[in-house]
């Protein structure tokens, strides 16, 4: 087990070793999110639990987290109650969570999906991984279609993804009736390629599209923040 210090707002995060560990992607869509305590925000796919505990930790969103994987709820659950957020963590298929949640009742959903489409590239010797990487229990047009049944007029969808797949993004989105309203884009060296993008999207909005500066990360996963030390 891994407990990460966060170095925001005293936050502390439980990584356990054989689960996907949570890296910067899941923590630039966190900050990339607008909003406070009078929103209440849906995290598809929430693995651990970075997103949730940063908007609920950062930026005071009462937020529920949805994850498939038993294991991966479990330690979101544990991270929760280690910070005493306003969190709550389902165990469930994102598909599922429209049956569950009247329309508008969140007025932001949030995902960090798999970026691999179903078929594409190795896989690894862990289950979890695969899930965790490629489109295997979700794909992208299920995800937008989610965030769409769950939003309101004026609700706000936020997602990062792999630019190569941002031109099917933004058509799933439109198709559905999210209007793509901004844009960022997010490379990991100087001499690379922009790698990600971030993408917010409103319900049943007007056209205009704003592009936002592009920015460099540096650090891809758990390991890289400074504050991580090994528990019992």
């Amino acid at each position: 087990m891994k407990i990460c210090d966060l170095q925001t707002h005293g936050l502390k995060f439980i990584q356990e070793d054989g689960l996907f560990p949570f890296g910067s992607d899941g923590v630039e869509l966190a900050n990339f999110v607008r909003g406070g305590k009078r929103d209440r925000a849906i995290d598809l796919c929430c693995g651990t639990g970075i997103v949730p505990i940063l908007l609920a930790g950062k930026k005071g969103i009462p937020t529920t987290g949805v994850e498939l994987q038993e294991n991966a709820a479990e330690v979101a659950r544990r991270n929760a109650e280690l910070n005493g957020l306003d969190v709550t963590i389902l165990r469930m298929r994102a598909q599922n969570a429209p049956q569950c949640f009247a329309k508008g009742v969140f007025n932001i959903v949030t995902c960090n999906p798999p970026y691999r489409k179903a078929g594409a590239g190795p896989r690894s010797a862990s289950a979890g991984i695969d899930i965790a990487r490629g489109e295997v229990e979700i794909t992208a047009e299920e995800t937008v279609a989610v965030a769409a049944a769950l939003l309101g007029d004026g609700g706000r969808f936020y997602v990062i993804h792999r630019c190569e797949r941002m031109d099917e993004i933004m058509y799933l989105c439109r198709s559905r009736g999210l209007i793509p309203k901004e844009l960022q884009v997010l490379r990991t060296g100087e001499e690379k390629p922009p790698r990600l993008f971030m993408l917010m999207c409103r319900m049943n909005a007007g056209d205009g599209l704003k592009v936002l500066p592009e920015r460099m990360i540096y650090g891809t996963t758990a390991d890289d923040y400074p504050g991580m030390k090994r528990g019992e």
